[in-house]
Protein backbone atom coordinates (compact mmCIF):
# COMPACT_ATOMS: atom_id res chain seq x y z
CA UNK A 1 0.00 0.00 0.00
CA UNK A 2 3.07 2.34 0.57
CA UNK A 3 3.46 5.11 -2.02
CA UNK A 4 6.43 5.60 -4.58
CA UNK A 5 7.72 8.86 -5.71
CA UNK A 6 10.11 7.75 -7.81
CA UNK A 7 10.50 9.67 -10.97
CA UNK A 8 11.76 6.70 -13.38
CA UNK A 9 12.37 9.39 -16.23
CA UNK A 10 15.11 10.87 -14.09
CA UNK A 11 16.80 7.64 -13.91
CA UNK A 12 18.95 6.56 -17.34
CA UNK A 13 18.61 3.09 -16.96
CA UNK A 14 14.82 3.10 -16.29
CA UNK A 15 14.69 5.98 -19.29
CA UNK A 16 16.48 3.83 -21.36
CA UNK A 17 13.57 0.81 -21.37
CA UNK A 18 10.83 2.82 -21.58
CA UNK A 19 12.47 4.65 -24.25
CA UNK A 20 13.18 1.40 -25.92
CA UNK A 21 9.17 0.61 -25.84
CA UNK A 22 8.41 4.37 -27.22
CA UNK A 23 6.54 4.86 -23.86
CA UNK A 24 6.70 8.53 -22.94
CA UNK A 25 5.65 10.36 -19.68
CA UNK A 26 2.27 10.81 -20.83
CA UNK A 27 1.55 7.03 -21.00
CA UNK A 28 1.96 6.93 -16.91
CA UNK A 29 -0.57 5.14 -15.36
CA UNK A 30 0.06 5.05 -12.08
CA UNK A 31 2.51 3.92 -9.72
CA UNK A 32 1.97 1.73 -6.20
CA UNK A 33 4.36 -0.08 -3.39
CA UNK A 34 6.20 -1.90 -6.08
CA UNK A 35 6.37 -0.26 -9.81
CA UNK A 36 5.48 2.52 -11.76
CA UNK A 37 3.00 1.56 -14.29
CA UNK A 38 2.63 2.93 -17.89
CA UNK A 39 0.12 1.83 -21.16
CA UNK A 40 1.82 0.18 -24.38
CA UNK A 41 -0.99 -0.07 -25.93
CA UNK A 42 -4.81 -0.78 -25.30
CA UNK A 43 -4.04 -4.56 -24.58
CA UNK A 44 -0.74 -4.56 -22.90
CA UNK A 45 0.70 -2.18 -19.75
CA UNK A 46 4.23 -2.04 -18.91
CA UNK A 47 5.07 -2.37 -15.05
CA UNK A 48 8.81 -0.88 -14.17
CA UNK A 49 9.96 -2.08 -11.22
CA UNK A 50 11.31 0.29 -8.10
CA UNK A 51 14.95 0.12 -7.29
CA UNK A 52 14.29 0.13 -3.46
CA UNK A 53 12.14 -2.72 -3.88
CA UNK A 54 14.38 -5.80 -4.13
CA UNK A 55 11.39 -8.31 -4.20
CA UNK A 56 10.23 -6.92 -6.91
CA UNK A 57 12.55 -8.89 -9.54
CA UNK A 58 11.83 -10.90 -12.18
CA UNK A 59 11.47 -14.37 -9.73
CA UNK A 60 9.40 -12.50 -7.94
CA UNK A 61 7.54 -11.42 -10.74
CA UNK A 62 7.20 -14.76 -12.35
CA UNK A 63 5.80 -16.53 -9.27
CA UNK A 64 3.27 -14.05 -9.03
CA UNK A 65 2.48 -14.94 -12.16
CA UNK A 66 2.19 -18.19 -11.93
CA UNK A 67 -0.41 -17.88 -9.66
CA UNK A 68 -2.67 -15.59 -11.50
CA UNK A 69 -2.08 -18.62 -14.13
CA UNK A 70 -4.24 -21.19 -11.71
CA UNK A 71 -7.02 -19.00 -10.66
CA UNK A 72 -10.34 -20.11 -11.69
CA UNK A 73 -11.10 -16.50 -12.88
CA UNK A 74 -14.91 -17.31 -13.44
CA UNK A 75 -14.89 -17.56 -9.74
CA UNK A 76 -15.34 -13.77 -9.34
CA UNK A 77 -17.23 -10.94 -11.24
CA UNK A 78 -14.17 -9.07 -11.54
CA UNK A 79 -11.01 -9.49 -13.63
CA UNK A 80 -7.42 -9.97 -12.38
CA UNK A 81 -3.83 -9.69 -13.84
CA UNK A 82 -2.09 -11.30 -16.20
CA UNK A 83 1.66 -11.63 -16.71
CA UNK A 84 2.82 -11.99 -20.01
CA UNK A 85 6.22 -11.14 -20.40
CA UNK A 86 9.04 -11.35 -17.94
CA UNK A 87 12.54 -9.49 -17.98
CA UNK A 88 15.64 -8.59 -15.93
CA UNK A 89 18.55 -6.27 -16.53
CA UNK A 90 19.86 -3.75 -14.31
CA UNK A 91 16.49 -3.62 -13.47
CA UNK A 92 13.41 -5.42 -13.95
CA UNK A 93 9.64 -4.91 -15.63
CA UNK A 94 7.02 -7.03 -16.77
CA UNK A 95 4.67 -6.93 -19.41
CA UNK A 96 0.87 -7.44 -18.57
CA UNK A 97 -2.24 -7.38 -19.53
CA UNK A 98 -4.26 -3.78 -19.66
CA UNK A 99 -7.52 -4.24 -17.38
CA UNK A 100 -10.11 -2.07 -17.95
CA UNK A 101 -11.34 0.60 -15.81
CA UNK A 102 -9.80 3.44 -13.37
CA UNK A 103 -8.59 3.40 -9.96
CA UNK A 104 -10.95 3.72 -7.20
CA UNK A 105 -9.11 6.28 -5.65
CA UNK A 106 -8.81 8.26 -8.60
CA UNK A 107 -12.43 8.39 -9.44
CA UNK A 108 -13.49 8.99 -5.96
CA UNK A 109 -13.77 13.13 -6.14
CA UNK A 110 -15.42 13.16 -8.98
CA UNK A 111 -18.78 10.93 -7.97
CA UNK A 112 -22.10 12.74 -6.80
CA UNK A 113 -23.16 10.99 -3.52
CA UNK A 114 -25.00 8.34 -4.67
CA UNK A 115 -22.57 6.99 -6.96
CA UNK A 116 -20.06 6.98 -4.41
CA UNK A 117 -22.73 5.21 -2.08
CA UNK A 118 -22.64 2.70 -4.85
CA UNK A 119 -19.04 2.89 -5.62
CA UNK A 120 -18.38 1.91 -2.01
CA UNK A 121 -21.02 -1.20 -1.90
CA UNK A 122 -19.26 -2.47 -4.81
CA UNK A 123 -15.99 -1.53 -3.09
CA UNK A 124 -16.90 -3.92 0.00
CA UNK A 125 -18.67 -6.76 -1.98
CA UNK A 126 -15.72 -6.86 -4.32
CA UNK A 127 -13.71 -7.71 -1.14
CA UNK A 128 -15.84 -10.22 -0.16
CA UNK A 129 -16.06 -11.75 -4.02
CA UNK A 130 -12.12 -12.62 -4.09
CA UNK A 131 -12.93 -14.88 -1.32
CA UNK A 132 -14.81 -17.32 -4.46
CA UNK A 133 -10.85 -17.99 -5.14
CA UNK A 134 -10.53 -20.58 -3.03
CA UNK A 135 -7.06 -22.14 -1.97
CA UNK A 136 -5.00 -22.37 -4.87
CA UNK A 137 -3.62 -25.41 -6.26
CA UNK A 138 -1.22 -27.25 -4.69
CA UNK A 139 -1.17 -25.19 -1.37
CA UNK A 140 -1.22 -28.18 1.12
CA UNK A 141 -3.04 -27.78 4.40
CA UNK A 142 -3.20 -24.94 7.00
CA UNK A 143 -2.53 -21.03 6.07
CA UNK A 144 0.78 -19.47 4.35
CA UNK A 145 2.48 -16.53 2.99
CA UNK A 146 3.00 -16.98 -1.06
CA UNK A 147 5.28 -14.54 -1.61
CA UNK A 148 7.01 -13.66 1.16
CA UNK A 149 10.87 -14.40 1.77
CA UNK A 150 10.12 -16.24 5.18
CA UNK A 151 6.96 -17.85 3.90
CA UNK A 152 5.41 -18.36 6.95
CA UNK A 153 3.10 -21.66 7.69
CA UNK A 154 0.82 -22.35 10.50
CA UNK A 155 -2.25 -24.36 11.10
CA UNK A 156 -4.67 -21.58 12.17
CA UNK A 157 -4.83 -18.03 10.81
CA UNK A 158 -4.75 -16.51 14.14
CA UNK A 159 -0.88 -17.88 14.29
CA UNK A 160 0.20 -16.93 10.98
CA UNK A 161 -1.13 -13.69 11.42
CA UNK A 162 0.38 -13.02 15.16
CA UNK A 163 3.58 -14.70 13.60
CA UNK A 164 4.16 -12.25 11.04
CA UNK A 165 3.15 -9.28 13.22
CA UNK A 166 6.13 -10.52 15.88
CA UNK A 167 8.23 -10.29 12.38
CA UNK A 168 7.18 -7.09 11.76
CA UNK A 169 7.51 -5.52 15.57
CA UNK A 170 11.20 -6.67 15.21
CA UNK A 171 11.58 -4.44 11.68
CA UNK A 172 13.12 -0.51 12.16
CA UNK A 173 10.20 0.93 14.01
CA UNK A 174 12.14 4.15 15.20
CA UNK A 175 10.10 5.99 13.00
CA UNK A 176 7.25 4.87 14.93
CA UNK A 177 8.61 4.89 18.29
CA UNK A 178 9.56 8.45 18.39
CA UNK A 179 6.09 9.32 18.13
CA UNK A 180 4.68 6.14 19.94
CA UNK A 181 6.71 5.67 23.40
CA UNK A 182 4.92 2.67 24.74
CA UNK A 183 5.35 1.14 21.33
CA UNK A 184 6.35 -2.01 22.82
CA UNK A 185 2.95 -2.81 25.37
CA UNK A 186 1.13 -1.70 22.14
CA UNK A 187 2.65 -4.61 19.73
CA UNK A 188 1.93 -6.99 22.82
CA UNK A 189 -1.16 -6.05 22.81
CA UNK A 190 -2.10 -6.66 19.16
CA UNK A 191 0.08 -9.82 18.72
CA UNK A 192 -1.54 -11.23 21.71
CA UNK A 193 -5.51 -10.39 20.28
CA UNK A 194 -4.50 -11.79 16.68
CA UNK A 195 -3.46 -15.25 18.60
CA UNK A 196 -7.02 -15.26 19.43
CA UNK A 197 -8.48 -14.63 15.92
CA UNK A 198 -11.57 -17.14 15.35
CA UNK A 199 -11.17 -18.36 11.40
CA UNK A 200 -14.12 -20.26 9.61
CA UNK A 201 -12.71 -21.82 6.81
CA UNK A 202 -9.39 -20.82 4.83
CA UNK A 203 -9.15 -19.26 0.97
CA UNK A 204 -6.77 -16.96 -1.25
CA UNK A 205 -6.53 -13.47 0.66
CA UNK A 206 -5.22 -10.47 -1.75
CA UNK A 207 -4.05 -8.57 1.61
CA UNK A 208 -3.74 -5.18 -0.10
CA UNK A 209 -7.03 -4.85 -1.30
CA UNK A 210 -7.46 -0.83 -0.77
CA UNK A 211 -8.67 1.70 -3.40
CA UNK A 212 -5.38 2.13 -4.79
CA UNK A 213 -5.88 -1.40 -6.17
CA UNK A 214 -9.33 -1.79 -7.37
CA UNK A 215 -10.36 -0.45 -10.70
CA UNK A 216 -13.48 0.79 -11.46
CA UNK A 217 -15.59 0.46 -14.14
CA UNK A 218 -18.48 2.93 -16.01
CA UNK A 219 -21.09 1.06 -14.43
CA UNK A 220 -19.14 1.85 -11.43
CA UNK A 221 -19.14 -1.84 -10.78
CA UNK A 222 -15.69 -3.36 -9.51
CA UNK A 223 -13.74 -4.35 -13.03
CA UNK A 224 -10.53 -5.73 -12.01
CA UNK A 225 -8.22 -6.21 -8.95
CA UNK A 226 -4.54 -5.67 -8.77
CA UNK A 227 -1.41 -6.09 -7.66
CA UNK A 228 -1.05 -9.65 -5.84
CA UNK A 229 1.98 -9.28 -3.86
CA UNK A 230 4.05 -10.26 -0.18
CA UNK A 231 0.29 -9.64 1.83
CA UNK A 232 -1.47 -12.13 -0.41
CA UNK A 233 -1.94 -15.31 1.69
CA UNK A 234 -4.09 -18.33 2.56
CA UNK A 235 -5.82 -17.70 5.39
CA UNK A 236 -8.95 -15.85 7.00
CA UNK A 237 -12.34 -15.66 4.45
CA UNK A 238 -13.45 -12.54 5.98
CA UNK A 239 -10.07 -10.92 6.24
CA UNK A 240 -9.86 -8.56 2.87
CA UNK A 241 -13.53 -7.58 4.00
CA UNK A 242 -12.27 -6.37 7.32
CA UNK A 243 -8.73 -5.02 5.92
CA UNK A 244 -11.14 -2.79 3.04
CA UNK A 245 -13.01 -0.74 5.26
CA UNK A 246 -9.91 -0.46 7.35
CA UNK A 247 -7.81 0.71 4.45
CA UNK A 248 -10.32 3.50 4.02
CA UNK A 249 -8.98 5.79 6.28
CA UNK A 250 -5.29 5.53 5.65
CA UNK A 251 -5.13 8.27 2.75
CA UNK A 252 -7.63 11.16 2.95
CA UNK A 253 -10.52 9.54 0.60
CA UNK A 254 -13.28 10.05 3.56
CA UNK A 255 -16.00 12.16 3.29
CA UNK A 256 -19.13 12.51 5.38
CA UNK A 257 -21.37 9.26 5.41
CA UNK A 258 -18.82 7.13 4.11
CA UNK A 259 -17.83 5.56 7.56
CA UNK A 260 -21.31 4.86 7.55
CA UNK A 261 -21.96 3.28 4.32
CA UNK A 262 -18.53 1.27 4.65
CA UNK A 263 -19.85 -0.26 7.79
CA UNK A 264 -23.42 -1.21 6.54
CA UNK A 265 -21.71 -2.94 3.56
CA UNK A 266 -19.54 -4.82 5.52
CA UNK A 267 -22.29 -5.67 7.92
CA UNK A 268 -24.28 -7.68 4.45
CA UNK A 269 -20.53 -9.91 4.88
CA UNK A 270 -19.72 -9.74 8.92
CA UNK A 271 -22.77 -9.77 10.23
CA UNK A 272 -23.47 -7.52 13.36
CA UNK A 273 -20.07 -8.12 15.08
CA UNK A 274 -18.43 -6.30 12.07
CA UNK A 275 -17.54 -2.99 13.88
CA UNK A 276 -15.36 -4.63 16.58
CA UNK A 277 -13.60 -7.06 13.55
CA UNK A 278 -12.85 -3.84 11.27
CA UNK A 279 -11.60 -2.18 14.48
CA UNK A 280 -9.34 -5.61 15.67
CA UNK A 281 -8.00 -5.53 11.88
CA UNK A 282 -7.58 -1.87 11.76
CA UNK A 283 -4.50 -2.55 14.77
CA UNK A 284 -3.16 -5.26 13.06
CA UNK A 285 -2.62 -3.73 9.75
CA UNK A 286 -1.17 -0.45 11.64
CA UNK A 287 1.26 -2.66 13.26
CA UNK A 288 2.30 -4.51 9.82
CA UNK A 289 2.69 -1.27 8.18
CA UNK A 290 4.32 -0.13 10.94
CA UNK A 291 7.98 0.32 9.29
CA UNK A 292 6.86 2.61 6.12
CA UNK A 293 8.69 5.62 6.68
CA UNK A 294 8.25 6.90 3.33
CA UNK A 295 4.26 7.22 2.95
CA UNK A 296 3.39 9.83 5.56
CA UNK A 297 -0.54 9.46 5.05
CA UNK A 298 0.53 5.60 6.05
CA UNK A 299 2.87 6.86 8.73
CA UNK A 300 0.29 9.26 10.43
CA UNK A 301 -2.27 6.51 10.77
CA UNK A 302 -0.23 3.91 12.14
CA UNK A 303 0.63 6.31 14.80
CA UNK A 304 -2.46 7.36 15.52
CA UNK A 305 -3.55 3.52 16.43
CA UNK A 306 -0.46 2.35 17.96
CA UNK A 307 -0.81 5.04 20.33
CA UNK A 308 -4.50 4.43 21.22
CA UNK A 309 -3.26 0.26 21.16
CA UNK A 310 -1.07 1.90 23.71
CA UNK A 311 -3.01 3.30 26.18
Amino acid sequence: MSESHERPFDDPVRRAILDRYGVGPDDFLGRGGEANVFALDPERVLRLHRSSVSAASADYTRRIGALYDVLDRGAVPFALPQVLEVHQEEVSWSIERRLAGAPLDARLDGLADDERRQAIDGYVDGAADFAALGVPAGFGEGCGELFTVEGLRADRWADLLADRLELQRQLDLSGIRDHVPDLDRAAERIIASAREEPADGRTLVHGDYFPGNVLLGDDLRISAVLDFGWLTVVGDPTHDVRSAVSFWGVRPWSRPGDEEALLAAAERHLGPDAADLIARTRRFEQLRFAFVAEDPHLHAWCIEGLRAASA
